[in-house]
């Protein structure tokens, strides 16, 4: 077996070192890297690794291949680079507004669990309450309120550390000036002068005043310090001789850091939070009706775009501010019912079991705050059940936010479990107006489904078998290991992809299908060993010893896992037929991907050969697609 840190090692050296990568993530089966100079690159050196499959340049990125143990490698690689990397995602060539939204959300999206649990805590604490079936008085209110209130207290020390690893600096510097934000000096003195008291300036340099600001639950203020702070570790630890670096890099890093933090970034972040707060709070309360529209109309959109994490730091700053949202999270909650409202419409109105049956399961999921399966797989490909959950979603937006709905707490997933999140003791009315909100949306969003109307998909008739093709399935399957087609499409011999890694059967031995449809099954039976966050592959070994990777199109790990649904889970049992991806073949092609799947052997040196048994026409799922030998 190779060895891990070895290939690690040795990719890093022959591709220039430490210093020429920029960014480093993986896929399925490959090590990816941003690099300063191609020109460095020791191309043969790198195939001649071993455990290295093969090696590519793709556009500006460059490619090491590696096979299924990919993510154990660049576990090696990322500790080996000192935490240079971002997982399975690229961020190379993006505009202004991408990586603006790509550091919201990096930021954010570690943290939102965290959020998410304790919120709900907060919420059923509000229930019980309201019911009188808890003292605000007892031992037990006291725990669980510091435990709900804890994550969101003290969100910036959480998100200095998100911050740290986005802006790849130290999350420790990072927790040291989040920790002088909270600083008892500071929320002491606030809170006395909020209370009307005399509290002495602190001045630096006798000129610089420090205001005194509530940094508890902020998050913009931190953010912009940490940012600011990763430039001013690496221009110190730049000149920094390396004898001292250890104890002197840090001390100089916060001597600068925190003065310009405390009276610069900190107050100017919470203006600006501030001022972002009071103009969703000014449009909600004097447009309510418009502003309810158009974001109810319009958030699935937003949301497609991951534009939506823009408006996570202006919850925050409501929560802060106000003690509550009334912008994102009512309205979120009303779109993913009309989400599963459209989608059980289809379901229901359909001919085709097997969109019955997708639309039920995706609808279940969207009545649970998760949306993208009935968005991707149903609404968006029909078109009219989209339109319709979007015009559903406008208009309860519209009614629920001049009734003045407000979110007390991030709930994570705005669902049926998230409605704990609207419950206030003095203000019951608000859970009973979401409910009837929610109620609205999904029920508006069903008949607008069912008056418009969608294109239904014709029941496919599998073609039936032949004599011989049954005598050969029985015989073959007994000499051999049989591979079933994963997806409907056409057959296309594996050196025809446009993609030389598979082409030349680097990865193993199979074949290619050119998709019809986004439904993909388990071509064997076995354990589920590789589906990484990208969406676009998963690798399963079969209970009899096969290892077979299915890949869906080339480069499509770019995608980030936009437009793929997994069904399954790394350590499932699968047995040949199960769904385990769904993907928008449309948007898949529309964003410029070649969509061909592959269906690879990738140990075909186990095998005598691996034969193909179907190579030309249109093949459909569970069909015998390629025969193994031992």
């Amino acid at each position: 077996m190779a060895d891990n840190a070895a290939i690690a090692a040795g990719v890093i050296k022959n591709v220039g070192g430490k210093d020429n990568i920029t960014n480093a993530w993986h896929c399925v089966t490959r090590l990816r890297f941003n690099l300063t100079d191609k020109d460095k690159v020791n191309m043969d050196a790198i195939k001649g690794i071993k455990g290295v499959m093969g090696a590519q340049f793709s556009g500006e990125q460059f490619q090491v291949i590696i096979g299924n143990t990919v993510s154990d490698v660049f576990d090696e690689v990322q500790a080996q680079l000192g935490g240079t990397g971002s997982g399975s995602e690229s961020t190379a060539k993006e505009g202004i507004v991408s990586k603006l939204m790509d550091v919201i959300s990096g930021i954010f999206t570690p943290i939102l669990p965290a959020l998410a649990g304790t919120g709900l805590i907060k919420g059923v604490l509000a229930l019980l309450v309201a019911f009188g079936w808890m003292n605000t008085k007892g031992s037990w209110y006291q725990v669980l309120y510091m435990i709900s209130d804890s994550v969101f207290y003290f969100l910036p020390f959480f998100v200095a550390v998100t911050a740290a690893r986005k802006f790849k600096t130290s999350e420790f510097f990072g927790l040291s000036v989040a920790g002088v934000l909270l600083y008892p000096t500071m929320v002491n003195a606030y809170n006395a002068v909020s209370a009307g008291s005399h509290v002495a300036a602190i001045k630096l340099f006798g000129l610089l005043n420090v205001p005194y600001v509530n940094y508890t639950s902020s998050v913009i203020p931190i953010i912009l310090a940490i940012w600011f702070m990763s430039y001013i570790h690496r221009w110190v630890k730049g000149w920094m001789p390396g004898a001292v670096t250890m104890m002197f890099t840090p001390m100089v890093t916060l001597v600068i850091t925190v003065p310009f933090t405390l009276v610069v970034f900190g107050p100017l972040g919470n203006y600006v939070g501030t001022f972002l707060s009071a103009i969703f709070v000014w449009l909600f309360a004097h447009m309510s009706g418009v502003a309810g529209l158009i974001l109810g109309a319009t958030l699935p959109i937003i949301i497609m775009t991951g534009m939506h994490y823009a408006f996570v730091p202006v919850v925050m700053s409501n929560f802060k501010t106000l003690g509550y949202d009334r912008t994102l999270l009512p309205i979120n909650f009303i779109t993913n019912m009309a989400q599963a409202g459209s989608v059980f419409a289809v379901a229901v109105r359909t001919k085709n079991a097997e969109t019955r049956q997708l639309g039920i399961s995706t609808g279940i999921s969207a009545l649970l705050g998760i949306t993208e399966p009935a968005m991707y797989g149903i609404n968006l490909k029909k078109k009219k059940p989209f339109y319709a959950s979007l015009a559903a979603g406008g208009i309860a937006g519209a009614i629920v936010s001049v009734l003045g709905v407000k979110g007390y707490v991030m709930p994570g997933l705005t669902g049926l479990t998230a409605l704990p999140a609207f419950i206030k003791a003095n203000n019951m009315a608000n859970l009973y107006i979401i409910i009837g909100g929610i109620a609205l949306s999904f029920v508006l969003a069903f008949v607008f489904t069912l008056i418009l109307g969608f294109e239904d998909d014709v029941e496919t008739t599998k073609p039936t078998a032949t004599k011989q093709q049954s005598a050969l399935s029985k015989v073959t399957t007994a000499a051999g290991v049989s591979i079933l087609a994963p997806i409907k499409g056409d057959v296309e011999a594996l050196d025809q992809v446009n993609d030389p890694t598979f082409a030349q059967g680097i990865m193993g031995k199979g074949m290619a299908i050119i998709p019809s449809d986004g439904e993909v099954v388990a071509p064997i039976a076995g354990t589920v060993t590789v589906l990484p966050d990208s969406k676009h592959a998963i690798g399963i070994k079969g209970d009899d010893g096969t290892e077979l990777l299915v890949h869906i199109g080339i480069d499509t790990v770019e995608l980030g896992g936009k437009y793929f649904t997994t069904h399954v889970h790394v350590g499932d049992h699968v047995d040949a037929g199960d769904a385990v991806i769904s993907f928008d073949l449309d948007a898949v092609k529309q964003a410029g991907y070649d969509p061909t799947v592959m269906v690879i052997v990738t140990n075909s040196g186990d095998f005598k050969d691996v034969l193909p048994m179907n190579e030309e026409g249109v093949i459909f799922p569970q069909e015998q697609l390629l025969m193994g030998i031992r």
